[in-house]
């Protein structure tokens, strides 16, 4: 084999070295840019921690990584507080988003070079000022374009069409008798494990009740001294929650744009028709349009409860279709002797299956309990 000589530079072949070295030079400052991107942490993936401010580990927060745009993956803690995001997702994220029931939601830049978190959550009681006040001013207006359109699109991110389809699943729940200012998931005691189903004739027959009585209907309890008078109301923080993304809640309600925020908007929901028992409230609506929350009240005649709901969503799975069922839900109502009876549940998945009747759930075992507190 010949050795290999260098050929000589002719004059002519200087402005082609030149424009070679500048583009090598190019591609080393590209090269260095892009390591130095917050996600560009190659074959290292982000872990963390989700805590409450008193550092106790919470379990079941949805915690999403993005990037400059939109959502790319979604997380929920484990009994530990526990996350994490796999190699590929942590070169890609800016920025990591934290939000559970009863807390402040949480945004955390993703910084260069590190790769563990601890990520604290702050509570965030219920006031029923910020649903009621601010709602009534918002539904002295008319019909917002811009919200209804922002509905639109967010209901075309789920699936329809549970009319004929049971659901089920297993879940955590506790019910507590609090003070006013007390409302929120924030002192719960120990968790029981449930189970929660619905047959697809049960969702239908609440839809026909609210299109004749509107949303809520009236019965007499008994779960005081004395029985009174109370009323039922739609389970909009379980499996009745795909309501907000069907035609009829469109049609009942009008939209109006509340406000906006770096990664969200908030459209505000009134009804068309407020004489008969109604809800008003508001669908916080991702900033790639996904439904992230809603919380509602109830307005009624008398009896007045001054009840209403929350139900938080987790994202779907990317390019997934998915039915709008939620991760967790509260609903409160008033009680004689002037307390709120407050029911919290948190669900572990849901299974949609075809047919007329409640799925069976798979077996689980029983040493699996539900964790304390929050």
């Amino acid at each position: 084999m010949r050795p290999m000589v260098a050929a000589p530079v002719s004059a002519g072949s200087q402005p082609a070295l030149r424009w070679a070295g500048r583009w090598a030079c190019l591609c080393v400052a590209a090269l260095a840019l892009a390591q130095s991107a917050p996600g560009a942490l190659a074959g290292q993936q982000i872990v963390g921690r989700v805590v409450a401010s008193d550092g106790t580990p919470l379990e079941a927060v949805a915690v999403e990584a993005w990037d400059a745009q939109r959502r790319i993956a979604a997380r929920s803690t484990d009994r530990a507080g526990l996350f994490s995001f796999p190699a590929d997702i942590a070169a890609r994220a800016v920025t990591l988003r934290a939000e559970a029931l009863g807390f402040e939601p949480l945004r955390v830049d993703v910084v260069p070079g590190r790769t563990n978190y601890r990520l604290v959550l702050q509570a965030s009681p219920i006031t029923l000022e910020g649903l009621t006040v601010e709602a009534v001013d918002f539904c002295e207006l008319d019909e917002d374009p811009v919200a209804r359109l922002l509905w639109e699109r967010a209901r075309a991110r789920y699936r329809r069409g549970l009319d004929t389809l049971g659901v089920a699943t297993y879940l955590a729940e506790a019910d507590t008798v609090v003070p006013r200012e007390d409302l929120g998931p924030l002192q719960l005691p120990e968790l029981a494990l449930s189970q929660r189903g619905s047959a697809s004739v049960l969702r239908f027959a609440w839809t026909r009740r609210i299109a004749r009585e509107g949303y809520a209907y009236k019965i007499k309890r008994t779960d005081a001294p004395r029985p009174y008078d109370s009323w039922v109301y739609p389970p909009l923080e379980a499996d009745f929650a795909p309501h907000f993304v069907e035609d009829e809640f469109g049609e009942w309600h009008r939209l109006v744009l509340e406000g906006r925020t770096a990664d969200s908007w908030s459209v505000a929901f009134c009804p068309r028709d407020d004489g008969r028992p109604f809800i008003k409230g508001r669908l916080i609506i991702a900033a790639d349009t996904t439904i992230r929350s809603a919380e509602w009240v109830f307005e009624t005649p008398e009896p007045v409860e001054h009840a209403g709901g929350r139900a938080f969503f987790h994202a779907p799975e990317e390019g997934a279709a998915a039915y709008l069922l939620p991760a967790e839900g509260l609903t409160w109502r008033e009680v004689p002797g002037g307390l709120y009876r407050q029911h919290y549940e948190r669900y572990e998945g849901w299974i949609v299956a075809p047919g007329d009747s409640v799925p069976l759930l798979p077996l689980r075992r029983r040493t699996e309990r539900a964790r304390a507190g929050n």
